[in-house]
């Protein structure tokens, strides 16, 4: 015998059971010994039943709203988590597997799933009205992803008060333009336009002084790209 997981998208509302026929809670439900707690199920192709509550509270978790799912989804993840997290750190990972880049993919997947638990958790919480939650003490892999995405990040270790760091938008520069910038010194605007005679803004990341306006050109340091105290400029 093989072991199978299946998944099932049901509509129920709590309802007794009484003599074999079943009644919604919220009508009238004949007096009787024999009442039995639990919902009654409509399954997606119209099938009904009655489910037992302890039976069917196991089985199903309320999904009614995207909130709802969102949460399903988390607890659901953080039980993997907590099980793969206690399998490496107990050392039966080195008993079971033996190749060695499948050890790094592992660990890598535990800490991908701890942080999509943080991301779902905040997610959640700003959906339920709360502004204020924020993803912090994030790796440098999430902090590139948040400037890819277009916003400001800084770590929280860092002396200087009000710097961040922000991609620059990709740009294409014409030769209408290149003769009114301000950034440029005007001998590398004639050899520019006298040969390609544009520019494209690619890839580049400044870094930006609230304190004074001032924005230089940035490049993390190896401490900057091993840091876990990034976090998102709101």
């Amino acid at each position: 015998m093989k072991k199978y997981i299946g998944t099932k998208t049901v509509s129920a509302t709590p309802a007794w059971r009484v003599d074999g026929k079943v009644y919604p809670k919220d009508g009238e439900v004949p007096r009787s010994m024999n009442r039995e707690d639990g919902y009654k199920v409509v399954y997606e192709d119209g099938y009904e039943s009655w489910s037992p509550k302890d039976v069917f509270e196991k089985a199903y978790k309320i999904a009614e709203t995207p909130v709802d799912r969102m949460q399903i989804e988390a607890s659901e993840v953080n039980d993997r988590y907590i099980k793969l997290a206690a399998f490496i750190d107990s050392g039966k990972m080195n008993e079971v597997v033996d190749d060695t880049y499948n050890k790094c993919l592992l660990e890598m997947q535990c800490y991908t799933m701890f942080d999509y638990i943080r991301l779902l958790d905040a997610r959640i919480q700003r959906m339920q009205g709360s502004d204020s939650a924020e993803v912090r003490k994030m790796n440098f892999g999430m902090a590139i992803m948040a400037l890819k995405a277009g916003y400001p990040v800084r770590r929280s270790g860092w002396n200087g008060k009000g710097l961040w760091v922000i991609k620059q938008v990709p740009a294409h520069i014409t030769e209408e333009i290149i003769p009114k910038m301000q950034s440029l010194p005007q001998s590398a605007k004639g050899l520019i336009l006298k040969g390609k005679g544009t520019i494209d803004y690619t890839s580049q990341c400044l870094i930006y002084n609230e304190n004074t306006g001032r924005a230089d050109s940035w490049v993390p340091s190896i401490s900057d790209v091993f840091a876990e105290d990034w976090e998102i400029v709101m």
